[in-house]
């Protein structure tokens, strides 16, 4: 990928995600993921998974993929494709998501305009903490880099000796 560090710092925002807090409450400290593991032993943990909804296990998913992005990356053989899956498994999970909000609290179907992306982005930013933030612009970015990434250049031909 020509633009490997920028979809490096990107896996890596989507990892640090884990570690910062996610919703901001007035009620008291905000939650971050890595705080509610150790809630739960393995034998807990495995149960969970197994029960749970596709949507738990595909935003546990996009930190795999973003970890395996960075590991991979890190030797050089990242790849394109590995970038797209990781955007598109975070984006995909956030709309699917915030779809789903607006039909359960029965807010009317989305009007597209200026007006009504400004006031979504503002009741976002009420409810979404950083690590929410740099998840979703993590994977969108990731999601960016790996449809318009040139690839590396091509190495050019070694010049050859003239004779003259």
């Amino acid at each position: 990928m020509l633009f490997r560090p920028l979809a490096l710092l990107c896996a890596v925002a989507i990892l640090a995600a884990l570690f910062l807090p996610w919703v901001a409450t007035p009620l008291g400290p905000n939650i971050a993921p890595w705080d509610a593991l150790p809630a739960f032993d393995r034998a807990s943990i495995e149960a969970y998974l197994t029960q749970a909804p596709t949507e738990v296990r595909m935003f546990l998913f996009s930190f795999v993929l973003a970890a395996l992005f960075v590991l991979l990356s890190l030797v050089g053989l990242e790849k394109r494709s590995l970038a797209f899956l990781t955007g598109v498994s975070i984006v995909g999970l956030a709309g699917v998501l915030v779809w789903r909000v607006r039909e359960t609290l029965g807010i009317v179907e989305p009007q597209w305009t200026m007006e009504e992306a400004n006031r979504l982005f503002a009741l976002a930013n009420d409810v979404l903490g950083t690590g929410g933030w740099a998840w979703i612009g993590g994977g969108v970015l990731l999601l960016l880099l790996g449809v318009f990434d040139p690839g590396r250049p091509k190495p050019r031909p070694a010049a050859t000796a003239s004779r003259w």
